[in-house]
């Protein structure tokens, strides 16, 4: 039991995706000749029927693949066919969704189909070899899904955000301790639940415990994409049109961080420490009186 709530937590972000692929739109968009790079879609129904040199990423709508794909083929959420003639010569990875028409003797790589349902999903995730090049791409593909709910997340409560980039920056430091002892107390708090679930009574606060986290970190990691990007864009005197560019930079930072071995991964375990620290400060920021420097002038500036 807690086995499946840790990983229904976990795949929330890929579950929300599939909750909506079947509201967008049913256009098909046909590719018959070459295609240098690579194909990235979303919600789209397509059919390749030529060659795409690179890897193709599709999330949400379906997929027909006739033709080759010349590196890897991942898709979340989406409808697959393959068809008999198709080649793939990287990876083909499906999470969700479905899958129909798989011939091994088709794909060079390793094939990777992880769906939903928990009779199914233990057997899935034991059957992905976690070498280097797996591990770079997932970490790419949750990224992607980070872009798409940050976006609509910062197009729901654009002020909230402003107003916790606020936060961050002028009380860095408080933010920063706040993460830490926020991490450990999740941790003491994760240890506890897991020992109660031994007795059925830990399992819905392991529950709580684990959607709040993930809830904190999605709010935490908008905000640190927005701040991150907003500072990059102002440093290089940068024109935007949307302040939607911000988050875009600021995933594009954590892309570059991914790909950096040793000091990359502890850049991105610091942000995250930040990132718990503004998610826990904006809930109990009055609490805390955490106060950004134009609300502490609004408040005393008269005085």
């Amino acid at each position: 039991m807690i086995k499946r709530i840790s990983i229904l937590s976990i795949f929330l972000l890929l579950m929300s995706v599939s909750g909506f692929s079947d509201q967008i739109e049913e256009k098909v968009k046909i590719f018959n000749k070459v295609v240098e790079n690579n194909l990235v879609f979303f919600g789209k129904n397509i059919v390749v029927n030529g060659n795409v040199e690179k890897s193709l990423i599709k999330i949400g709508g379906s997929l027909k693949l006739n033709g080759s794909v010349n590196k890897d083929v991942v898709c979340i959420s989406s409808k697959v066919e393959l068809g008999s003639n198709c080649t793939i010569g990287g990876d083909l990875i499906v999470i969700g969704g479905s899958l129909k028409g798989k011939n091994k003797n088709n794909i060079k790589g390793d094939i990777h189909n992880i769906n939903f349902s928990f009779k199914k999903i233990d057997t899935s995730l034991t059957n992905i070899n976690f070498n280097s090049k797996t591990i770079n791409l997932l970490k790419t593909l949750f990224l992607i899904l980070s872009l798409i709910v940050s976006l609509i997340l910062f197009g729901i409560t654009p002020i909230k955000i402003k107003k916790a980039e606020e936060l961050l920056c002028d009380n860095f430091l408080r933010i920063g301790s706040l993460g830490i002892l926020s991490v450990l107390s999740f941790v003491i708090l994760f240890l506890i639940s897991v020992v109660l679930s031994f007795m059925y009574i830990g399992i819905p606060i392991l529950m709580i415990l684990l959607i709040l986290l993930i809830c904190i970190l999605i709010f935490g990691r908008t905000v640190m994409y927005y701040s991150i990007g907003q500072k990059i864009i102002s440093k290089f005197n940068l024109s935007v049109f949307s302040p939607a560019a911000y988050i875009l930079t600021g995933v594009g930072v954590y892309l570059i961080l991914n790909y950096i071995p040793v000091a990359g991964f502890i850049i991105l375990k610091v942000l995250t420490i930040f990132e718990i620290g503004i998610g826990v400060g904006f809930i109990f920021r009055k609490k805390l009186n955490l106060k950004s420097l134009s609300e502490f002038v609004a408040e005393y500036g008269n005085e």
